[in-house]
């Protein structure tokens, strides 16, 4: 006797629903009937599809208006790129969770949080400027507190202090979404001189409970619980320019190169700042020839790894070129298990920059 999608039990069409992308969830399948409307909007499964969705890659222009790109691994060991239906007013300065926080296109210091799935929007309390208080506008972070249950966005500024000799101090703001209505500083002091700058002038990278600020081999460490700063140093010493530190979305990697397509993977474990080897080492030697047949004219082979499409199985590279302007048209996404190359062209408005985040494609918002 056939049967039709509206006599399925509710479990079962709960299950169903979860396999849709968030994105459809909320345009489309939440219209089709109540019952629709109240699976989807409801706590459980809101939290189960976040849990149940991966990590993908989230590239972004800079000084670019534009819909980002969604790249995410398929199980069968292919690559899918989406566009995005929410165009941000600027650009993406940090995700977490399916949110985003971008800066307002009039003020940069008024930041936003969105989903760009829902389209859900929330214009954060404005920074508290002062005479002599200077803050990074593209250098927020955000994080989630699992403890607490808690989003918090950091702010890193920089105080210049007068009359001459001029000193500078640094430090960052906290704000405590949904809970504060201002910001708060957060200690730094304890830090030594040279790695205090890191906040203003490198952006954070965001793993599940921890904001790491990583440069050459050494590693800023926020706890977002408890707001505990920590500072760690990467296994050993080689070229400042050698050390590229990425999130995987739950925790942080690092990629210290150690030839020309050679690169040694680190993983952190944040809650003590110890580093370990996670996995052989990335050699795309092998794959130099058929890497350039996918390079612009004048690139090199490859600049530096971008970020982690999936971790620990694709990896984005970015091309770098000699002439401004198309170093990054092009990425290659390797696939470290079956040793498969792929590769995106980039629309035309990512010539100023590209910026890659962790993200998850889901429905999770402040309530």
């Amino acid at each position: 006797m056939p049967t039709n999608i509206e006599s399925l039990h509710t479990d079962l069409l709960f299950e169903i629903l979860l396999r849709l992308p968030a994105d459809h969830l909320y345009e489309r399948a939440r219209l089709v009937c109540r019952q629709w409307y109240h699976i989807i909007h409801s706590h459980a499964f809101i939290n189960a599809q976040m849990h149940g969705a991966t990590y993908g890659l989230l590239l972004s222009p800079i000084k670019g208006y534009t819909l980002p790109l969604y790249v995410t691994a398929t199980t069968d060991g292919g690559i899918h790129t989406s566009e995005l239906t929410y165009l941000f007013k600027r650009e993406v300065l940090a995700t977490n969770n399916g949110l985003a926080v971008e800066i307002d296109s009039k003020c940069y210091f008024l930041p936003r949080l969105v989903n760009p799935a829902t389209k859900q929007s929330l214009l954060l309390p404005p920074l508290p400027i002062g005479v002599r208080v200077f803050y990074a506008p593209f250098k927020y972070g955000f994080a989630y507190s699992a403890a607490s249950l808690a989003y918090k966005v950091i702010a890193p500024y920089v105080v210049t202090q007068s009359p001459p000799p001029q000193k500078t101090d640094y430090g960052l703001d906290v704000l405590t979404v949904g809970i504060n209505e201002s910001w708060r500083h957060v200690e730094v002091h304890h830090l030594p001189d040279h790695v205090r700058p890191f906040f203003f002038d490198k952006a954070p990278l965001t793993s599940e409970g921890f904001l790491h600020w990583g440069s050459g081999r050494y590693c800023v460490t926020l706890d977002v619980e408890t707001e505990i700063i920590t500072l760690s140093e990467a296994p050993y010493e080689y070229n400042e320019r050698d050390y590229y530190y990425l999130s995987t979305g739950r925790c942080l990697s690092l990629l210290i190169a150690c030839g020309d397509l050679s690169w040694e993977v680190w993983e952190m474990k944040a809650e003590t700042g110890e580093w370990r080897k996670a996995l052989p080492n990335v050699d795309l030697g092998a794959q130099k020839r058929r890497i350039k047949q996918f390079a612009p004219k004048d690139a090199r082979v490859l600049s530096k790894p971008l970020g982690w499409v999936k971790y620990p199985e694709v990896l984005a590279f970015h091309f770098g070129a000699y002439f401004y302007g198309d170093q990054w048209r092009h990425c290659i996404l390797y696939n470290l298990d079956t040793h498969q190359l792929h590769s995106i062209e980039l629309p035309h408005n990512y010539t100023k920059g590209c910026k890659a985040f962790p993200y998850k494609n889901s429905l999770m918002w402040l309530s």
